[in-house]
């Protein structure tokens, strides 16, 4: 069917098979159909870790929230230090650079303070919100199929997409191709 097609279309043809690349998607597929043993081993890593997260949250919910407020607090004063120390090191002195990247410092450091201030300022409202985790990660892990809801509807996306894919591979091999010559009724 290629080799009828007038060489101009095939010209056509090959620019858009190139741009879009097909034999990208033919070695993602191949990939992914060569690989299904680690997409298994995710899958069921996933399952437990959820399954450990959630036992966690049960027992040290309140440590586990404070310890992620103190690292993400640590984390914004060092990446402040991470940008200030690349900038003294890379930078001469008065560059325009590492001025900008001075000020981006300054500002990561001031939004530190104030991610401080707000998590003092809220104090009350994380305990309640610890509590409020704690009480959800029991819900979960007294009625574990709530984690199978997810799956569930992936999986019914993952068969609309290949039932569409199907549908159009087929739909798109069915019949030839006929150059249709619209005449004008009127001059005939």
């Amino acid at each position: 069917m290629y080799n009828t097609l007038d060489p101009s279309i095939q010209d056509k043809y090959n620019n858009v098979i190139g741009t879009f690349g097909l034999d990208d998607l033919d070695m993602y597929a191949r990939d992914v159909r060569l690989s299904w043993k680690v997409y298994l081993i995710c899958v069921f890593s996933v399952f437990v870790l959820i399954f450990f997260w959630n036992l966690m949250l049960r027992m040290f919910a309140e440590v586990l929230a404070w310890i992620s407020i103190f690292v993400v607090g640590v984390g914004m004063i060092g990446l402040g230090f991470a940008v200030k120390y690349y900038a003294d090191n890379n930078y001469p002195e008065g560059d325009t650079t590492q001025k900008w990247l001075n000020i981006a410092s300054y500002v990561i450091w001031t939004l530190s303070g104030f991610y401080a201030l707000a998590v003092l300022c809220s104090y009350m409202a994380i305990k309640v919100s610890v509590k409020v985790l704690r009480v959800s990660a029991k819900i979960i892990m007294s009625n574990m199929r709530m984690i199978i809801v997810p799956v569930v509807g992936m999986v019914m996306i993952l068969a609309w997409i290949l039932f569409f894919g199907y549908s159009l591979l087929w739909l798109m091999s069915c019949g030839d191709m006929q150059d249709n010559q619209l005449t004008n009724p009127v001059t005939g």
